[in-house]
């Protein structure tokens, strides 16, 4: 039998997708925004450090959405991220860490630092979902 959903659950989760959605926005504003100013503009060595780094702060509202989210959830939820990021945090943490191996060593290509943190949360949302198929 299915469980039931509470309205506390569902108010947490249209709070964290509403949190989230601004958060994106802000994100793509200031990707764009950085890399149209850094091409297109000849900014000052402090201007293209500020507008690479833009990008961080709405990250950081997309981390304290998710924060505020797990706080809201019961502890079989909890459980269930925990995991999906340990797992994850060893796939990628170990991936990576083999491949600078093979970039240094083997003479494989090199690959930019910025691909790491997108494919840890992409592995951690893979992981989520067969973390959850586990426990049905």
């Amino acid at each position: 039998m299915p469980r039931e959903t509470s309205p506390k659950i569902i108010s947490n989760g249209r709070r964290y997708m509403g949190n989230m959605a601004v958060a994106s926005v802000l994100y793509t504003g200031a990707v764009f925004g950085g890399a149209f100013a850094i091409r297109n503009d000849d900014l000052p060595q402090w201007g293209a450090i500020l507008a690479a780094l833009a990008p961080l702060v709405p990250a950081l509202l997309m981390l304290r959405a998710y924060m505020i989210f797990i706080n809201g959830v019961d502890e079989f939820q909890r459980r269930i991220q925990s995991e999906a990021m340990l797992y994850s945090a060893a796939i990628v943490g170990f991936g990576s860490f083999a491949y600078g191996f093979l970039e240094e060593w083997a003479d494989f290509p090199h690959l930019p630092l910025i691909w790491v943190f997108p494919a840890l949360m992409g592995v951690w949302g893979a992981a989520a979902c067969v973390m959850r198929l586990r426990y049905k």
